[in-house]
């Protein structure tokens, strides 16, 4: 059971690191082209702190949460804190 579970995972990590390519290629058009769509930013948070916990994803969610911290502070330390409590 706990080999199936690992195994699981393990395809789940697979998935989430693929995936960061084209989270990347969004935080690069986001940050680019000066893009502060609120819902967008927060659904890519959203994502790496779930991707978070597979430990994936850090260096992108830190370099998108300082870039929304240049116009929402106050959201962006909040994001922060999720991320200090993963």
């Amino acid at each position: 059971m706990l080999e199936k579970i690992i195994e699981t995972l393990n395809v789940i990590k697979k998935q989430a690191e693929e995936n960061l390519t084209s989270i990347n290629v969004e935080i690069d058009d986001l940050i680019k082209n000066k893009i502060q769509s609120v819902d967008r930013i927060e659904y890519l948070l959203d994502t790496l702190l779930d991707y978070g916990y597979l430990s994936v994803g850090e260096q992108e969610f830190k370099r998108l949460n300082s870039y929304y911290a240049s116009f929402n502070p106050i959201n962006a330390k909040i994001y922060d804190s999720f991320y200090e409590e993963i």
